[in-house]
């Protein structure tokens, strides 16, 4: 499977699938992201920048297929990364200043687990 989207070129050909690099190693054993503040459809783009960054080609791939807006579950399905992986290096690279994530303000405002869980044990006391 290529890493690259459809119909566009990347400057390296890279696949996590024929990779023998462990997830872990990719997130430096961190298995939850620095941020919590994007969900997996929280839109994410690159930074324009003069000049393109020196950061590992993991993150290279990230920033190529981010030139345009897609969503952190997308940017997942075209690198090949688990999600939990994705997640984490994205928010490596929002913490650096690479990418700008969106996030819906219907996402921002959705209720709480709690509140949820008590709406759940409301319908089954009917």
């Amino acid at each position: 499977m290529s890493a690259v989207p459809p119909g566009e070129e990347s400057p390296r050909e890279w696949s996590f699938e024929s990779s023998l690099i462990r997830p872990y190693s990719l997130t430096g054993g961190r298995t939850r992201p620095s941020r919590s503040d994007f969900s997996m459809t929280s839109q994410v783009v690159a930074v324009p920048s003069g000049s393109p960054p020196e950061v590992d080609p993991e993150l290279e791939l990230i920033l190529s297929l981010c030139a345009r807006p897609l969503s952190v579950a997308e940017v997942a399905s075209r690198t090949g990364f688990p999600l939990g992986v994705t997640r984490i290096l994205l928010a490596d690279l929002l913490d650096q200043g690479y990418v700008m994530v969106h996030t819906s303000d219907w996402e921002r405002n959705r209720p709480d687990a709690a509140t949820l869980r008590a709406v759940l044990d409301r319908i089954r006391e009917l």
